[in-house]
């Protein structure tokens, strides 16, 4: 713990620090820490100049941690995510600047604690990046992994409230979205955040990660999870669902009564259930004074002062003819093909990305839309069969889109019914129209509905659309799991529209 202070203190000394900046934006306030614990307080890092002795460099910090694990390089680069090239540049000190990622990929793999961790990101960045990653809860450095001294405990949720469960998994490509939700909660104060997108886009997990980053900084946070989305073949619901202690039949004036006048957070997951488990968030914002509430679900509730967060799919590789070793270090690196490795090596530790499988796993991340739900199904089934035959599968059997070890209800055409129906009779008419395209403009919708910008607006709201090309900002495509969908003829199950 004191290490970590002194090894701040002689970052401070040696370089003066600029204002950090939070989500990219400069700030010359207080840092991220501080909003989120509303205001200032004191800072227990220490900030002496005394300069320590020969401070290791990043190369002697990772050859030393390896060597310490016993892992090989490749052992290491597999472990990590990463292309055993980089592991090798990094350690011969060809590189000198790592990316912040690779350093926390690196450390997640050698199981580095606070003091270890803080040092290994102290070697590779300068004193003002430092102060970065620490102030930012999205950075490589998680502040739940600091020691004591950098951040204060955990605070436990209102009596009678649920605390937020375990997150699944570290999480992947949502390193921007997640900055975006912590700064419209602490930095810009909406009392109302909507996380929305399709179900299995990732919104559970993006708002737990937001939960553990908030609870490290000294928030209380509350959980209630829809009975409805909870539900499955029978099961029971967890606790903090809507079928828990706190009371379906009056769950709003249940969580008023918890509340009160505090200063908290609650996390509503699966806003979009009906009936009595249904809380009626107007209302307990106007009762509690001090709630600030962030909701997932399918669509925006539309009330006043709502910050909507659209959830899109994770960026997915560019298709080439061939790939060599350096094109597989760069595939493992976008966000839907280092999801699909992630989830494909815990039944599979040894897989790696090569020359000869990169075109299927590239083909497959492309054919599941980067949609996280989607990736894992896949990636499970790859204990039964290769990647290239699953993508020889892929347009004939939508087997890889239910979960291998789950119930037939754990299935992502289900799930994305429910997202295609939830939309108004006008929008599915244009998903309908366009489903069968490679692509089209907003101008092709003329005919379909009145307000063509407006619906092709909330379909990407939704997320049941994207753009087509970044080379071609004015066209559009829908989600090839949108497609699919309509070509079985599935139609979608009716539920309650959202109000």
């Amino acid at each position: 713990m004191r290490g970590a202070q002194k090894l701040c203190g002689e970052i401070d000394g040696r370089m003066s620090v600029s204002p950090h900046a939070v989500g990219g934006h400069a700030a010359t306030g207080p840092p991220l820490r501080e909003h989120a614990m509303g205001g200032p307080r004191q800072r227990s890092v220490s900030t002496s100049s005394e300069r320590s002795g020969d401070t290791a460099s990043f190369a002697e910090l990772l050859k030393r941690h390896r060597g310490r694990s016993g892992l090989t390089q490749q052992q290491l680069a597999d472990f990590a995510t990463l292309s055993v090239r980089a592991v090798r540049d990094l350690e011969s000190g060809r590189v000198r600047r790592p990316r912040r990622e690779s350093v926390r990929l690196l450390a997640d793999a050698f199981r580095l604690g606070g003091p270890e961790r803080l040092q290994l990101h102290a070697a590779s960045e300068s004193s003002a990046d430092l102060r970065t990653a620490l102030s930012e809860p999205s950075a490589s450095l998680a502040v739940s992994e600091l020691p004591a001294s950098l951040g204060p405990p955990e605070s436990p949720a209102s009596p009678g409230m649920p605390e937020p469960p375990a997150s699944p998994g570290k999480l992947v490509g949502r390193e921007a979205e997640l900055q975006v939700l912590l700064d419209q909660v602490t930095v810009y104060g909406h009392r109302l955040v909507s996380v929305v997108g399709i179900g299995g886009i990732g919104k559970t997990h993006l708002v737990l990660e937001a939960a553990r980053v908030l609870r490290a900084t000294g928030w209380r946070v509350g959980w209630c999870a829809s009975a409805e989305d909870s539900l499955c073949c029978g099961v029971v619901p967890p606790a903090g669902s809507g079928g828990s202690s706190l009371g379906a039949a009056d769950l709003t004036g249940d969580l008023v009564g918890a509340i009160g006048e505090r200063r908290e957070l609650l996390v509503l997951d699966g806003g979009d259930a009906s009936g009595a488990g249904r809380v009626d968030v107007g209302e307990l914002l106007r009762r509690c004074p001090g709630l600030r509430v962030v909701v997932t679900g399918l669509a925006p509730r539309h009330l006043p002062g709502e910050r909507v967060l659209p959830l899109t799919a994770l960026a997915v590789p560019e298709e080439a003819r061939d790939y060599d070793h350096a094109d597989c270090a760069r595939l493992s690196e976008v966000a839907s093909v280092a999801l699909f490795l992630s989830h494909m090596r815990r039944s599979r530790p040894g897989f790696r990305l090569r020359e000869d499988n990169a075109h299927a796993v590239v083909r497959l991340c492309r054919w599941l839309d980067g949609v996280p739900r989607a990736l894992e199904y896949a990636a499970g089934w790859c204990l039964l069969y290769p990647p290239e035959v699953l993508l020889a599968q892929a347009g004939r059997d939508s087997f890889l889109l239910s979960s291998p070890v789950g119930c037939d209800c754990q299935n992502m055409l289900r799930s994305l019914a429910r997202s295609v129906d939830i939309v108004s009779e006008g929008h599915r008419r244009v998903l309908a129209e366009v489903a069968d395209r490679p692509y089209w403009t907003v101008g092709d919708l003329d005919h379909l509905v009145p307000d063509p910008a407006a619906a092709l607006h909330a379909l990407l709201v939704h997320g049941l659309v994207r753009p087509a090309d970044a080379r071609w900002p004015e066209r559009f495509t829908v989600l090839q799991l949108v497609r699919l969908l309509y070509m079985q003829d599935r139609a979608p199950r009716r539920v309650a529209r959202v109000g």
